[in-house]
């Protein structure tokens, strides 16, 4: 006996049924040529658990809140929902949504303000198509820490900044943090 799936709601791209499979959100009318999926890890990628069913039945209803917890550990609710973007659809969030987001600094590329994001320090005209962005994590590799707030305005302002990272034999040692325009900070040894 098949088992019955039960419909979460209708596709977006169709209108079918949208049904939970193996691993992603899919629709019924995929026979009919309906591309419509979602990986239940859409969100993976900031540290969000699975996307629940009770969650993809808001998302297929409009925009969602979603709580994230940021690497530091604070809790923050996003707005979230779903996007055709290049043919595929994705599980989009607002970072921003219904907050006053302090102003950083001024873009080296377009001049509007930086303002901080869950994972970097970017250009508030990031949707009209600016790149400019700090990614928090950038001096990781190099054995630093998280780019702080505090770092990042004296990167904005004044071009450049010092940062500890640990070295191979684990010692310690100040290096220059050089703002770039094309990939928001370097360093410098």
């Amino acid at each position: 006996m098949k088992k019955r799936v039960s419909s979460l709601g209708k596709c977006p791209a169709c209108g079918d049924e949208i049904v939970a499979r193996s691993g992603f959100y899919g629709c019924n009318g995929y026979k009919d040529g309906c591309s419509f999926t979602l990986s239940f890890n859409a969100l993976a990628s900031i540290g969000h658990p699975n996307i629940t069913a009770a969650q993809m039945r808001a998302l297929l209803k409009g925009a969602a809140k979603m709580e994230f917890k940021t690497a530091n550990g604070v809790e923050r609710i996003f707005s979230v929902e779903l996007k055709e973007i290049d043919g595929k659809w994705r599980a989009w969030i607002d970072f921003d949504a219904g907050s006053e987001l302090e102003s950083l600094g001024e873009c080296p590329l377009c001049g509007a303000d930086v303002v901080e994001s869950m994972l970097s320090f970017c250009c508030s005209k990031w949707r009209e198509g600016c790149e400019f962005a700090i990614f928090k994590n950038s001096i990781k590799r190099f054995g630093g820490k998280m780019v702080t707030k505090q770092k990042a305005i004296e990167l904005l302002k004044s071009g450049q900044t010092r940062v500890s990272i640990k070295g191979l034999n684990g010692s310690r040692r100040d290096v220059t943090l050089l703002l770039d325009e094309e990939f928001g900070c370097k360093v410098v040894f």
